[in-house]
């Protein structure tokens, strides 16, 4: 009986991690610049146009991944601001927040409030690139009960990116 125990407890050790980390993504799918993961009770694909959809199973809260047509995080952002503009109401922007994640990667966010027919909502867009030539936007959207409640999911979702392409200017820092 004790080995069994010590058997099951060997199996999931090494078979948990790998299904506690849930469904990774290489993207773009056609020349793969970089991975992302998302945890199990998120429903993620790379959908026919091209984008990243990823959200929460069962909720209104989503965020999209996407390439820009931007040669830098700031313009990434004002690019995608364009679209935001057309799609919400009354969208005020908080000020831009530079970070670098432990997979080297650094990322320019900006948090903004919104309107949706009526509705609040709470969004953010974060641009990034994994090889310092091909920039992409992350754009988060939903309520904002919604977003106190996924934030640190989206958080852990940034850090999983991991560049797939070396990049000459990784060790400029």
């Amino acid at each position: 009986m004790k080995s069994k125990i010590i058997a099951l407890c060997l199996a999931l050790a090494f078979f948990l991690p790998g299904i506690a980390h849930g469904k990774t993504l290489k993207f773009p799918k056609d020349n793969p610049q970089f991975t992302v993961t998302f945890a199990n009770d998120w429903k993620a694909e790379v959908t026919s146009g091209g984008i990243i959809s990823a959200q929460p199973k069962g909720t209104g809260y989503a965020i999209s991944i996407f390439p820009v047509t931007a040669t830098n995080a700031k313009d990434a952002i004002e690019e995608t601001a364009k679209e935001v503009d057309k799609r919400f109401q009354n969208v005020k922007p908080s000020e831009p927040v530079e970070f670098k994640t432990a997979n080297g990667i650094k990322y320019l966010e900006r948090d903004y409030t919104a309107t949706d027919k009526g509705s609040d909502r709470a969004l953010a867009i974060v641009a990034f690139s994994p090889d310092g030539k091909n920039y992409y936007a992350l754009f988060q959207a939903g309520t904002p009960e919604a977003d106190k409640k996924y934030t640190q999911d989206v958080v852990e979702i940034v850090k999983s990116i991991k560049s797939l392409k070396a990049s000459s200017d990784d060790d400029d820092d």
